[in-house]
């Protein structure tokens, strides 16, 4: 919206500035236009109405050439002024796309760090699922009893059925009642 606002005010100003430039155009090129007492070539005929009589005493509107330089050096100042306001959100902009490309990269980059920590606590996972694979099956249950609750029904969820059976049977049954429900539920996600 601002910068429609922003062209339509400069279109605005250039209008004026052109209207004021021919009038002082005009004005140049013929002094009479300006002058009080200029009287018309021809002369009149019949009654006169006030309205159309020019002279010292008409109710015509006078032109004032130092209000309209006035006006012109207004028109140039706020010009001036919009050309400063354009120079300042172009700036601002450009700090803007800035910041967004150094945000987008820091996005990428916590993502990137993200798998990598993903990758590495799967390869982890992986080392004890293998670990716990190869054991004998005492030993694996009552490293399971130690175990969260929560991880021990992933850590057994990634292995063989057959060996989370065997380890299961020597778990206590509490525990390998709720290991199992954890197990069920994980199957059906």
């Amino acid at each position: 919206m601002k910068p429609l606002l922003t062209a339509f005010l400069t279109l605005l100003i250039i209008l004026k500035f052109m209207a004021g430039s021919t009038f002082l155009y005009l004005a140049e090129d013929n002094p009479s236009f300006l002058e009080e007492n200029a009287m018309a070539s021809e002369p009149h005929k019949g009654p006169t109405s006030p309205a159309k009589e020019k002279g010292p005493n008409s109710k015509q509107e006078k032109i004032d050439l130092s209000l309209l330089l006035q006006k012109k050096a207004q028109l140039e100042e706020e010009e001036k002024r919009i050309a400063r306001q354009k120079a300042e959100l172009l700036a601002l902009q450009k700090e803007l796309d800035r910041k967004i490309e150094t945000l987008t990269q820091l996005r990428n980059e916590i993502r990137m760090e993200i798998v990598k920590k993903q990758s590495l606590e799967d390869q982890k996972l992986k080392h004890l699922i293998k670990a716990y694979s190869t054991m004998k099956p005492q030993k694996a249950a009552a490293l399971v009893e130690k175990l969260d609750m929560g991880f021990a029904i992933e850590l057994l969820s990634r292995m063989r059925g057959d060996a989370v059976g065997k380890i299961l049977s020597f778990v206590d049954l509490e525990k390998a009642a709720k290991i199992s429900e954890g197990l069920a539920k994980e199957k059906r996600n």
